[in-house]
């Protein structure tokens, strides 16, 4: 298996909460929604990440590039759906999102 390279996305950013890797930008957020009592972010697209090849059912894991940690999943059944936990992530500076 090879090195997975980070990409540096430009402008306001999501980042990884553990290691500031650049994960997503806003403008691909489809959906901010709430799933058993947690924020969820639906992304149209992420950047740094992998995604497990064994699902769990319906959906697949999403790693960071950055620091291996599992972040969100992928829906099986759509494919441009990227849930990520919201307590997984900064958001970008300035905005209501920054924790």
């Amino acid at each position: 298996m090879g090195r997975a390279f980070g990409i540096e996305l430009e402008g306001a950013v999501y980042t990884c909460k553990w290691c500031d890797t650049h994960l997503g930008v806003p403008s691909d957020i489809i959906s901010k929604e709430t799933e058993d009592g947690c924020l969820v972010y639906v992304f149209s697209r992420l950047y740094n990440t992998i995604i497990l090849a064994e699902a769990t059912g319906d959906f697949h894991d999403i790693f960071c590039v950055g620091c291996s940690n599992d972040i969100g999943i992928y829906g099986v059944s759509d494919p441009n759906s990227f849930r990520v936990l919201r307590s997984e992530l900064h958001g970008p500076e300035g905005s209501d999102d920054e924790v």
